[in-house]
This record gives structure tokens, C-alpha cells and sequence, in this order.
């Protein structure tokens, strides 16, 4: 768990902070210091993930129920979800399931169904091939490597969350998530709700969320949702543009405070 506490005289909603998939809390790290008018801001592992136990499956309810546990025991009002990639889809379904418990939820470039047969070759295939392991911590960080590739953000970032990705396991460095996640159930077609509370979708040019998606948000959101469009963006977009995403993400926070719901 990662905690950011605010200065004393901010007044912002609290943030929690949901990574992507085979990611950790600390993908957050550089861009959290960032936020601005957010109260405190956590970082959660989710469960397969970071320094969090692994389970024998994994499914989007039980990654929410997590992130609701996580928003009970250490915000002291509802808070603001902002989730990247996988993590999107988890803080739009806590949100959905259980509206009262969030103010609103920022999703950043987290794409929805995606079934065609070469996509579903390789999320099985990763799920059934052991972890992947190295002799060295320094074999293991000159390995690391994302999906898709990290291209343009700085090295001392990518060092960072190589670092965080490894555990020592007997003589060799193993990556720390289970490639089980990949089993999760897909979400159905008509996962995207009428939002209860502001819900902001933001599709990155570049990113994974592509025009038949972009559609199927727009017609299924509703009034108090936004499909917000960010020029330029990776999907990556918290590693590669974090000053651009700290920026969505505290307008986001301020136009909660300008316009409640």
C-alpha cells in the first residue's frame, strides 16, 4: 500500500489509485505527487499483483470488492477512483455495483472486450507458461519489459517499476504477478452502464481503446459520463505522458468540486 497524505489546508475529494494489468502501485509513484487538490491518495496492489497473495482465480468483482475495502479503510469520505488499463474496468465496476461508496471514476484508456482469436491465444498462453525468471536482479531489470512496449518515458521510471516487478525466488529473480489473471472472466459486451455518478472514459490516440469501443461508451454512459479524448497519448499514458495525465486527472477533481453531483 502506498499513501500520499495532502497538505493541511486541502479540502479535495481522496483518491484511490487502480494499476493495470501485470502491473503495481508503483507505476503510480512519479505521477501521484502530481495530483493536484486531491486529498490523500492511495495505491492499492490488487490481489496477483505486487506485494498482494495470489488467488486460485481472478474476476473483476473481486478486484472491486478489494479496491471498496481499500476505499473504506483509508478515506475518510467516498473517493475519487482513477484507474489505468484493467484497472479502469475494476474502478468502473466497483463504481457501478456500488455507487455510493465512490464520488466518481476516471477510467484511462482501459479498453473493453477484446476477443478476437489472436488476443485470446496469447492471454492464454501467458497464463500457462511458468513466470518468468532470471539468475540475476540485473538480468532480471535489463528483462523487463511492458505491454505494449514503453517507448518514450525516462529511464529512471522504467528502473523504478522493473525494480518493484521482482521477488527473490530460491536462486533467481521472478516477475512478482500470476500469469493466472489472464484467465479472468471477459467482461460482456454490455459491461458499460448509465453512470450513477461522473465517470470519466479517457481514450488515448494511441492507446487500446479503438472507434468501436469509443461508440459503445458513448451510447452507454449516459449524461453523467464523459468519453474524453487525449491527443498524442500511449497507452501508457501514465509512464510516457504523466505530466499530461496528472493534469486530466486534477481537472477531473477540480470540475467535481466546481459541479458535485
Amino acid at each position: 500500500m502506498s499513501v500520499w497524505d495532502p497538505p493541511v489546508d486541502t479540502t479535495g475529494p481522496d483518491v484511490v489509485l487502480v494499476h493495470g494489468g501485470a502491473a503495481q502501485r508503483q507505476w503510480w509513484d512519479h505521477l501521484a505527487p502530481l495530483l493536484k487538490g486531491a486529498g490523500r491518495v492511495v495505491a492499492l496492489d490488487l490481489s496477483g499483483h505486487g506485494e498482494s497473495h495470489h488467488r486460485e482465480q481472478y474476476t473483476l468483482d473481486t478486484w472491486s470488492h478489494e479496491v471498496l475495502e481499500i476505499a473504506q479503510h483509508f478515506c475518510a469520505d467516498p473517493p475519487v477512483l482513477v484507474g489505468h488499463s484493467m484497472g479502469g474496468i475494476v474502478s468502473v465496476n466497483a463504481a457501478q455495483s456500488h455507487p455510493d461508496e465512490f464520488a466518481a471514476v476516471l477510467a484511462l484508456d482501459s479498453p473493453l472486450r477484446r476477443m478476437t482469436t489472436s488476443h485470446v491465444e496469447r492471454r492464454n498462453k501467458i497464463a500457462s507458461r511458468p513466470v518468468r525468471s532470471f539468475a540475476s536482479r540485473a538480468e532480471a531489470l535489463s528483462g523487463y519489459k511492458t505491454f505494449p512496449p514503453v517507448t518514450d518515458a525516462p529511464a529512471e521510471v522504467i528502473d523504478h517499476i522493473a525494480r518493484a516487478a521482482y521477488r527473490r525466488v530460491d536462486d533467481r529473480w521472478a516477475l512478482k504477478y500470476d500469469p493466472r489473471i489472464y484467465l479472468r472472466p471477459q467482461i460482456d459486451d454490455d459491461f458499460v452502464q448509465a453512470a450513477r455518478i461522473p465517470t470519466w472514459w479517457v481514450q488515448a490516440e494511441h492507446g487500446f481503446v479503438d472507434e468501436t469501443m469509443a461508440q459503445r461508451i458513448r451510447e452507454s454512459i449516459g449524461p453523467a459520463g464523459v468519453l474524453l479524448e487525449a491527443p498524442a497519448a500511449s497507452h501508457h499514458m501514465i509512464l510516457e505522458q504523466p505530466l499530461a495525465t496528472a493534469w486530466i486527472i486534477s481537472l477531473f477533481i477540480q470540475q467535481l468540486r466546481r459541479f458535485p453531483a
